[in-house]
């Protein structure tokens, strides 16, 4: 998957591209994203559990690692449920 490293994270598909990109720093800004956007969400109990999430990190980079998918999942529900109106 080719990522040109500006792009913006607008959206849940953008941030998968971020969280699988083979560049570390994408994964980084991927990350950061979410604490901003949690920042700014007025849910004050998905506030604190999209912290939770972003403050243990990032897990090892294995495609083929079920961990590792799990997390892109969970980072991009969060993304998803923070956006939901």
């Amino acid at each position: 998957m080719q990522h040109h490293q500006d792009a913006p994270i607008t959206d849940s598909r953008s941030l998968r591209e971020h969280l699988l990109a083979p560049d570390p720093m994408q994964r980084a800004i991927a990350l950061h994203a979410i604490e901003l956007e949690a920042e700014r969400c007025p849910r004050r109990g998905l506030t604190q559990e999209a912290a939770r999430f972003t403050a243990r990190g990032i897990p090892y980079y294995a495609l083929h690692d079920p961990h590792f998918n799990d997390w892109v999942g969970k980072a991009v529900s969060y993304w998803e449920r923070m956006h939901a109106r």
